[in-house]
């Protein structure tokens, strides 16, 4: 698999997370509301759906920003065995 290919890959990949990053506080948050709970009872004071996304997209966001910096180390490793041939 070529440089390229592998570059158009992780893109696709970026944007149906994106697309997944986007929708997934909302759904958190309908799924939430989707049975009301007792202002006194056990779960009053239970995070959200939207919240528990809202922490958890950071880290996703960390990953992804470690496979791109590994993808640019790749191509740059493969430029410099390229060139010492």
């Amino acid at each position: 698999m070529s440089t390229m290919d592998t570059v158009i890959a992780y893109s696709v990949g970026l944007m149906v997370v994106m697309v997944i990053m986007y929708v997934g506080p909302g759904l958190g948050e309908e799924i939430s509301a989707a049975m009301p709970i007792n202002a006194s009872g056990d779960f009053a004071d239970a995070t959200t759906g939207a919240e528990i996304w809202g922490s958890n997209a950071k880290i996703l966001g960390v990953v992804i920003l470690i496979v791109f910096i590994s993808l640019a180390i790749k191509s740059i490793m493969g430029m410099i065995s390229k060139g010492s041939e």
